[in-house]
């Protein structure tokens, strides 16, 4: 019996050769069996081929490019990304779990603090659809891969200041963006009873209903929209009115359409009603926006034709919702109150979320309250009136027909933060929700209809929210409207990249596709949905804790030298049940193979990288025979390969290889 016990030189732990000083004679039908092996191996991650992640773009809006609206918007020049053998940081073969993190997220959407690295979101190497997200990095972590997107309007630099377009009527600070949204035009009349909106003014900026954020005071809240009065409660007269509405509506009737109903999906209007008659135009020369007043609200003879002063004074803008602070002109039980206004049909109910769309000829009051009350405490006089709203998807944002987009409201007249302890109504509450398919444009039939600009007008109103503003008295407005949004085109969009031919995207969701070595190490070939619109610290990403552990290695120990014999076949050469035979097993020098060793490792920090040490002792002694006639070798041959793919174990450092020579 000879016991022999094999050392691999440093820092090559997979092929290396033992010479011996005295012979090593082998008898005649001896046997051989592995008494134990030990392996160290770098944390380092190698490929034997490059890599894919196929990126699936479940849903995005808009579905077409506005500028050619019978074609999908594909969103990227590519889908798939390259992770490659050769580590593109190193030059060398071989990752750590760092390296290949930063790797990856660089091709999905560059370096959030290189500017000038846009990685899959860039079009021909511009940035564009994809800007809005960036790809999630777990620096702190050397150990764990993390892979997905997450939105970050902080990195973008948006304005937070809405400027307002056209001829609105509405004055505003330097350059259209400033901390003023005030009327500028004559009142109505003389007499305050007079008072009604006929001033309006629409931001430039497109508000993101897709973004969800965690309620607290820490959390990244860029999906609320903060608006302040510019009176104080006390002195204001006329009432102002903050609403969420279209700008692709407005901008159809400045050029010359009569109404909605072109829009139409399927049998159904989508969107608001309009009409000469019930349209009203903004006062003073103001021609280029033009927003619906709906009179007599709650009723169902909603729009007026050549409606009276009486029903003007009652009327408020069109808007999927609206907030409404109220003055003192207004009658009693409506005086300086707090009013929330939700758009409906008063022919159907709208928060049946499977019910197709219809027409918007209604405004409902869903919620009021006395401003008194929510001054707590304060002087009227002494405190103006400021609120924030936000939009958030109660189950997901998925763009189905059932999705329901419910609204909070938050008192911030004494606050400066938003949390559940000021939150002042919430939709979801009083079942008052917004349904996705009460806004919706859906179907590259019903948006590849019109004319051009008809089209790009429909595709574009699937990310359908412009601020709107209206106010009644001379004077009287916002103060201050912020939110972090974007311009969907032109110099004042994100990197003033953005166009009809490659618009600014939301992404509702995405999948990841993972070719098989790289799904090893990021522990998934097929992720789950991932909702990206998030923050980095709430979205849900693909997680690999301790990516380079390599716990699922498993090897097979070769001894050239020895006349072994033992039958395997490779993975790529495998066969299912009926198959053609090809390239089956065939007789291999292998004393034993070892399935996992690292699955109760030992991590040694060697000052350049983990050095993981794994040690494998059979439980069952399994002897081989070795058939053979006397031998005499000087020197053994050692190879430790890939279980499955018969591929060296580069990642080997070091290992030692102990076994018996029996003798018959």
């Amino acid at each position: 019996m000879t016991s022999i016990n094999l050392v691999s030189p440093v820092d090559n732990g997979h092929t290396y050769s033992v010479r011996f000083r005295e012979p090593l004679v082998i008898e005649p039908n001896s046997k051989v069996y592995l008494n134990f092996a030990k392996f160290k191996r770098n944390s380092s991650i190698y490929f034997n081929t490059d890599q894919t992640i196929e990126v699936v773009l479940i849903d995005v809006l808009p579905t077409v490019l506005p500028a050619t609206a019978g074609t999908a918007n594909t969103v990227m020049g590519t889908n798939t990304i390259t992770i490659p053998v050769i580590n593109p940081l190193t030059n060398q073969t071989g990752y750590t779990a760092s390296q290949l993190e930063q790797v990856i997220n660089e091709r999905l959407g560059g370096d959030p603090e290189v500017d000038a690295d846009y990685g899959i979101r860039a079009v021909a190497g511009v940035p564009k659809q994809m800007l809005l997200y960036n790809p999630v990095y777990e620096r702190q972590d050397y150990s764990k891969i993390a892979i997905g997107w997450y939105k970050d309007y902080n990195v973008l630099e948006l304005p937070s200041w809405l400027g307002l377009s056209g001829e609105h009527n509405l004055g505003m600070g330097e350059n259209g963006i400033g901390d003023v949204c005030v009327k500028t035009n004559a009142d109505a009349g003389a007499d305050q009873a007079d008072l009604f909106y006929d001033c309006f003014g629409m931001s430039k900026q497109t508000y993101d209903f897709s973004y969800q954020s965690a309620l607290s005071p820490n959390s990244e809240n860029h999906n609320l929209i903060e608006f302040q009065a510019n009176m104080t409660v006390g002195t204001q007269i006329g009432s102002i009115f903050m609403g969420l509405s279209s700008h692709e509506i407005a901008d159809s009737l400045k050029a010359g359409a009569d109404d909605w109903t072109a829009y139409a999906d399927g049998s159904s209007v989508n969107s608001f009603t309009h009409g000469t008659t019930g349209t009203q135009a903004p006062e003073a020369g103001g021609q280029d926006l033009f927003v619906p007043i709906i009179y007599k609200p709650n009723t169902s003879n909603a729009i007026r034709v050549n409606a009276s002063t009486a029903d003007k004074a009652s009327g408020i803008p069109q808007a999927f919702l609206g907030i409404e602070i109220t003055g003192s002109s207004q009658p009693d039980g409506n005086k300086q109150m707090l009013n929330i206004w939700r758009a409906s049909n008063y022919s159907t109910r709208h928060n049946a979320p499977t019910r197709a769309a219809a027409e918007i000829n209604r405004m409902i009051k869903v919620w009021s309250c006395p401003m008194a009350t929510l001054l707590e405490g304060a002087n009227a006089n002494d405190v103006n009136a400021r609120f924030a709203i936000q939009t958030y998807w109660a189950e997901g944002f998925q763009a189905a027909a059932n999705d329901k987009l419910e609204f909070r409201l938050f008192n911030l007249i004494n606050s400066n933060y938003v949390d559940t302890s000021n939150m002042i109504y919430d939709s979801k509450n009083s079942i008052k929700w917004l349904s996705y398919n009460f806004f919706r444009q859906r179907g590259l039939t019903t948006i590849n209809s019109g004319t051009d600009a008809q089209k790009a007008q429909k595709a574009n109103s699937q990310i359908p929210f412009s601020v709107l503003m209206s106010a009644q008295k001379n004077g009287e407005g916002f103060e201050t409207i912020k939110m972090a949004g974007w311009e969907k085109t032109g110099a004042n969009s994100p990197l003033g990249t953005a166009s009809n031919a490659s618009p600014i995207t939301l992404v509702q969701s995405y999948q990841f596709k993972i070719s098989s070595e790289l799904a090893r190490f990021v522990g998934v070939n097929e992720s789950e949905k991932f909702n990206p619109n998030m923050p980095e610290n709430q979205v849900s990403t693909i997680v690999k804790e301790d990516a380079d552990q390599h716990t699922d290695e498993s090897y097979s120990i070769f001894l050239k030298n020895l006349p072994i014999s033992a039958y395997k076949n490779i993975q790529s050469k495998a066969m299912s049940a009926g198959g053609n035979v090809q390239s089956a097993g065939y007789a291999q020098p292998i004393i034993h193979d070892v399935p996992t060793p690292y699955s109760d490792s030992k991590v040694i920090n060697s000052g350049t990288g983990d050095i993981i040490v794994g040690t494998f002792q059979p439980s069952i002694q399994k002897k081989l025979d070795l058939d053979n006639n006397r031998q005499v070798l000087n020197s053994l041959d050692v190879e430790i390969r890939d279980i499955e793919t018969n591929v060296i174990a580069e990642g080997l450092s070091g290992s030692v290889i102990n076994f018996t020579i029996e003798k018959p």
